[in-house]
């Protein structure tokens, strides 16, 4: 049984984009099946596993365990064009902006 992990939290960033925010964090040693990703209220949660190698180890500073992690979104992301991709242990959650919350110019008449 392995219980939450409070040191393991793994390492996130936030980036703008033209088209809203992407959230990245970097999941290594955690498979696709291990992540999974819900957002309800305006709250976008991902949790995972980093699960241990099986055999002996006699020394490690390694961390293995369960994680979550929460990130409160924008009033202004379109909550159903939400997207994710994981690849080489990067997970990449692209959050878009509705067309609504997006700057457009005004002509002048």
């Amino acid at each position: 049984m392995t219980a939450y992990c409070k040191t393991c939290l793994p390492p996130a960033e936030i980036k703008q984009t033209d088209n809203g925010f992407n959230i990245i964090m970097e999941l290594p040693g955690s498979s696709h099946d291990d992540i999974k990703i819900w957002q309800e209220k305006g709250i976008l949660t991902i949790t995972g596993e980093k699960k241990a190698p099986s055999g002996e180890r006699v020394f490690s500073e390694r961390v293995f365990g369960k994680f979550t992690r929460s990130f409160r979104l924008s009033e202004d992301a379109d909550l159903d064009r939400i997207e994710a991709n994981y690849s080489d242990g990067v997970i990449i959650v692209e959050i878009p902006e509705k067309e609504s919350a997006k700057p457009r110019n005004i002509t002048i008449k």
